[in-house]
């Protein structure tokens, strides 16, 4: 490829109607996308750890290690050449092609997103997303995920998972709301995740990894966001940060039995 990324691939790969149709929510992952010896950079980068830090730590809902930068001379390198593509004018344009929405706008201040790295034990219950930027004050629309991590070995955990509630009659904060696990998707080596984020979204990986010492589950995330969003997207009417159910909650024996892994 002429550049880091594959457009051409990307461009035709693009299915919007398959996107829209796909359950519980649209989403779409596609391998390969950017050149892997700029990827291997990047994640030496991750590995070395020079870059500021937001570390979370709430039991049963966030255990994780995310970036913290505050202006690009905080990104490492590499990191800052693949975060200009997912940032770039030509990716936006393949993302409202692909999902049919338009205006899309990317983050400069990396708001939650950036690098993300999970170590032994840690988790991310499940949850749907924060519906706005407030300094933009902007309405998040999509999740860009590109998995960073080489021989992942489905038994360490850390799918990308996707639930929905079973007992419709239930508040999905019920706590006797029971759950569902319908997807496990591997976070294998440039694999570059897309999916629509609203108040129906509910994804996560609850398990606490199970990884041998040395081994995190790494990531790169970048948001997207229009000045406005469809009111069927919404369940709640006020602005809202990221809702969690607790571990507690929804790892249930055999939660996982059956369930595919792509």
């Amino acid at each position: 490829m002429d550049t880091i990324f594959d457009y051409r691939k990307f461009e035709n790969e693009i299915n919007t109607e398959s996107y829209l149709e796909a359950t519980p929510f649209p989403f779409v992952f596609i391998d390969n996308l950017f050149d892997n010896d700029k990827l291997d950079l990047v994640h030496s980068e991750i590995e070395s750890g020079e870059y500021k830090k937001d570390i979370r730590n709430i039991k049963g809902e966030e255990v994780k290690t995310r970036s913290d930068f505050k202006c690009i001379e905080d990104i490492p390198k590499n990191m800052f050449d693949v975060f200009s593509v997912l940032n770039g004018g030509r990716f936006l344009e393949c993302l409202s092609k692909l999902t049919s929405i338009d205006g899309l706008i990317s983050d400069p201040y990396y708001h939650g997103g950036g690098v993300n790295q999970i170590n032994k034990s840690g988790t991310l219950a499940i949850h749907v997303d924060g519906t706005t930027h407030r300094k933009m004050n902007l309405k998040r629309r999509l999740n860009v995920i590109l998995f960073m991590n080489k021989d992942w070995d489905d038994a360490w955990g850390g799918h990308h998972e996707q639930w929905i509630p079973k007992k419709t009659d239930l508040h999905y904060l019920d706590e006797k709301q029971e759950w569902e696990c319908v997807r496990l998707i591997r976070p294998a080596f440039n694999r570059l995740m897309i999916f629509t984020t609203n108040d129906y979204s509910w994804h996560g990986h609850t398990k606490p990894l199970s990884l041998p010492n040395g081994v995190s589950r790494k990531s790169l995330i970048t948001y997207y966001y229009t000045t406005d969003r469809p009111k069927s997207d919404l369940i709640y009417e006020e602005p809202h940060r990221a809702l969690f159910v607790n571990n507690s909650l929804s790892i249930k024996n055999q939660v996982f039995k059956n369930v595919p892994i792509l």
